[in-house]
């Protein structure tokens, strides 16, 4: 399994999909329903299969993802080749980033007590693997708006100090 397989109740909004999967598969009604008696092994593995796919087709169409704690906050741009990150960090214990507006205020009023990284990397597997892995590790999915607002952001502050 490359992914993880899908919830029961993610496989409901999808049961016309897994119906439509299993008939591909030469897998009917009632060989479906002796197979989840008799040889739940192979059901499963019909699951997961059907879940990898699924997820590819996800996780492929993700381009932007960001991860927030109380004093960091990253969003990344992902496409086939790289990650770029954009990460701002709290060097000071009272200025949190976890909400929108308390990063907003940090960027306005704290820029002294917070810190800004930024990265580039290239991609050592296959971009939904990428994907896979950083929403394991507590990210979420998020937008071209977020990526642009803080690259923006960055690009004024480097024309300020130039």
């Amino acid at each position: 399994m490359r992914f993880r397989s899908l919830s029961i109740d993610e496989l409901k909004e999808l049961e016309t999909e897994f119906k439509q999967f299993l008939i591909i598969n030469q897998v009917y009604n009632e060989e479906w329903i002796e197979m989840n008696q008799k040889d739940l092994v192979k059901a499963n593995a019909l699951v997961d299969l059907f879940s990898d796919q699924v997820l590819e087709k996800v996780y492929s169409k993700i381009d932007f993802l960001e991860k927030r704690n109380k004093h960091a906050f990253s969003v990344f741009s992902i496409t086939k080749s790289d990650i770029e990150t954009i990460t701002i960090q709290s060097k000071n214990q009272s200025v949190e980033l976890l909400t929108n507006a308390q990063i907003e205020t940090a960027l306005n009023q704290h820029l002294s007590e917070i810190e800004i990284f930024c990265g580039t990397k290239k991609l050592t597997k296959d971009k939904c693997d990428e994907v896979f892995d950083l929403i394991k590790e507590g990210c979420e999915i998020s937008s071209f708006d977020v990526w642009h607002s803080f690259s923006t952001f960055l690009d004024q502050i480097k024309k300020s100090k130039s």
